[in-house]
């Protein structure tokens, strides 16, 4: 089973985890496995990269948090602080300090560098499901089964702030854009807003009947959206913490939502087997994605926000256009349950990675032209074990023939460029100038008053004059 597929920062890497102990660091182009990162006793939980891409840290259920080094896959340091099985594992924004918790009820605060212990974020009385830093990496946010949420320092590690007030577990934390505030939700049915520069509840909101299981701000930070088992969404005014709109018609629990990155629009997953894409401004449905056949589990936008990604149980993933809500393409190539999407731009296109629960990572191009959407598989991976059914080859320059055939056989589609090939026509081609050449030469010799030497169109050859030689 996969946890989670992120990129790197630099794109050129992704990196996954899941059960078995293992983490594994891909390499974008080819999808060979770069590294395995072994060590751990137990599943690997979750995964970061450091802000510069030079390290990852990785926690797991063995009570341990391992930094890696990312160019030679060695393994840097291994802290054995935790007790418990660590949840959550996440970088500072200047990649000097990893913050780790815990069903210890603990945070641990450690060098990025060597992984030494630096504090010990005491005070939390039940598992720490997250930690998050705030965006300017000054402070850290908690939540915890003990119902509370708590605010630290990030310097001294000094408990700034215990914010009570909700009757059960903390289900979901996040900072606002801007950092001057943090939004929680809980299975006590309630959202709250908290200041960060006093650790006050700026506001509780009461809207849903039942388990708040995820929250998100808006990208400007004046909004922030909720889903719950009560099968609705709630828009709330950050600035006062009214309720904006309660958004009505899914008919299953709401387990995820995500903001598209110019904050218009909104997408709703849920168990009733359908996405819903909402419009902010006028506070409705655009559309209903349906034909799918199990509930969704993620959904992610692309960065230009024109697209979005949907994974689900019924092991499929889907494209769909947010303009029209139609869905562009579907594939089929999964053999597990879709855990995990994660977008990434270059010069060279945009790419999807995949995280399955059978183990594997996928790795798709997404090609768009005009109304068309192509998606090619470039390269799977299971265990280790680079695969190719499906991987879309045509026109790869480079393969030697017996790669060539490895490819097809192991179920790559499309002809590559036979570059060999066609380099030998090339020589081929000079062969003939040379025998023909050499034939006159040695004509001329024999009878030099003969004009044969002189070149003519019935004895000259045909040279392509794009031929480099």
């Amino acid at each position: 089973m996969i946890y989670s597929v992120v990129y790197s920062p630099t794109g050129d890497q992704i990196a996954s985890c899941g059960k078995g102990g293992i983490a594994r660091l891909w390499d974008v182009e080819t999808g060979v496995c770069l590294h395995t990162l072994t060590g751990h006793g137990n599943t690997v939980l979750g995964a970061v990269y450091s802000p510069k891409g030079d390290q990852i840290a990785s926690c797991s259920s063995d009570r341990t948090v391992r930094l890696w080094d990312v160019s030679g896959g060695s393994l840097r340091a291994d802290s054995k602080g935790h007790s418990h099985a660590v949840y959550s594992v996440k970088c500072s924004p200047k990649g000097d300090q990893i913050a780790s918790g815990g069903r210890d009820s603990t945070i641990r605060l450690g060098d990025a560098q060597t992984g030494a212990c630096l504090k010990v974020l005491r005070g939390h009385t039940d598992a720490v499901g997250s930690a998050v830093y705030s965006p300017q990496g000054d402070q850290i946010a908690s939540s915890s089964s003990d119902n509370t949420l708590r605010l630290w320092s990030e310097e001294s590690g000094d408990c700034l702030h215990v914010m009570t007030g909700h009757g059960n577990t903390v289900e979901d934390v996040a900072f606002s854009p801007q950092g001057h505030q943090v939004a929680s939700v809980s299975q006590d049915k309630s959202v709250r807003l908290w200041s960060v520069a006093t650790g006050d509840c700026c506001a509780t909101l009461n809207g849903h009947t039942s388990s708040v299981y995820c929250v998100a701000y808006s990208p400007d930070g004046r909004h922030i959206v909720t889903g719950s088992a009560d099968c609705t969404i709630q828009l709330w005014r950050v600035e006062n913490g009214e309720l904006h709109q309660t958004l009505q018609g899914h008919e299953g629990s709401v387990m995820g939502v995500a903001y598209s990155p110019q904050g218009n629009q909104f997408a709703s997953a849920s168990v009733d087997m359908t996405v819903r894409l909402w419009d902010v401004e006028e506070r409705e449905c655009r559309f209903i994605l349906i034909g799918l056949s199990n509930w969704v589990w993620c959904v992610a936008y692309s960065q230009k926000g024109n697209l979005l990604a949907s994974g689900s149980v019924d092991k499929t993933l889907r494209l769909w256009d947010i303009v029209s809500g139609q869905c562009r393409t579907v594939i089929h190539n999964f053999q597990d349950v879709i855990r995990a999407v994660d977008w990434n731009t270059t010069s060279d296109g945009l790419y999807l990675a995949t995280g399955c629960d059978d183990g594997s990572v996928l790795k798709w191009q997404v090609v768009e032209e005009e109304d068309l959407c192509s998606v090619r598989l470039q390269w799977s991976a299971t265990n280790g074990k680079l695969t190719t059914t499906g991987a879309f080859i045509q026109d790869v320059r480079g393969l030697t023939q017996i790669n060539r055939q490895l490819l097809k056989q192991r179920g790559a589609v499309g002809e590559p460029e036979d570059i060999f090939r066609e380099a030998s026509k090339k020589v081929m081609t000079m062969a003939s100038v040379v025998s023909v050449l050499k034939q006159t030469f040695d004509k001329v010799m024999q009878d030099p008053s003969s004009n044969v030497g002189v070149p003519s169109e019935q004895t000259n050859p045909q040279v392509d004059e794009t031929d480099d030689f």
